[in-house]
């Protein structure tokens, strides 16, 4: 029970210290893909910052674990979406084209985005993600989940990004994995 509490209360020590340190507040910009399930934040320098996944379930009988079930059904395809994005979307010539469209409109303040300096960011976005892409996965967590009574479904958001990679080794070291 103390171990518990001693690896609690470092977590929560650990992310307070890595939401206090860092860069100022540089514009966010957000991509969708998959149909809005997967949505990429990251800086206009290209600069990955975070990686959300929705999942919806069914909530399939009236037993007591139903909704307990659909969290879970609904959390494994939100990871699972994440995995199918770091192995196709990012890979693909498509990830370029959309983050570069998603910075001309973010950028687009003089009414002429730079081309060539929009896929050079998205480029560099796609290789920061290619190269910590086993950090975001194991960085993974579930950030919200609701139930709606009326249509009986469960929505969980799974998160990932590089402070929660960070937060999860420091808890890994300190519980000896």
């Amino acid at each position: 029970m103390l171990k518990k509490i001693v690896i609690v209360s470092a977590a929560v020590f650990l992310t307070a210290c890595s939401t206090l340190g860092g860069k100022k507040d540089e514009p966010k910009v957000n991509t969708d893909f998959m149909g809005g399930n997967i949505r990429v934040s990251y800086t206009l320098t290209g600069e990955f910052e975070s990686l959300t996944s929705s999942g919806v379930a069914k909530v399939t009988s009236t037993l007591p674990s139903a909704v307990d079930e659909a969290y879970l059904v609904a959390t494994l395809q939100a990871r699972k979406q994440i995995v199918e994005f770091m192995k196709v979307e990012v890979e693909n010539s498509n990830f370029i084209r959309a983050v570069a469209e998603s910075l001309q409109e973010g950028t687009n303040t003089n009414g002429s985005p730079d081309n060539k300096v929009t896929s050079k960011i998205a480029t560099e976005l796609q290789d920061n993600i290619r190269q910590q892409s086993k950090a975001i996965l194991i960085g993974t967590y579930v950030a919200d989940k609701s139930y709606d009574a009326g249509s009986r479904t469960v929505k969980v958001v799974i998160r990932t990004g590089v402070k929660d990679a960070e937060v999860a080794k420091q808890v890994s070291r300190i519980m000896g994995n």
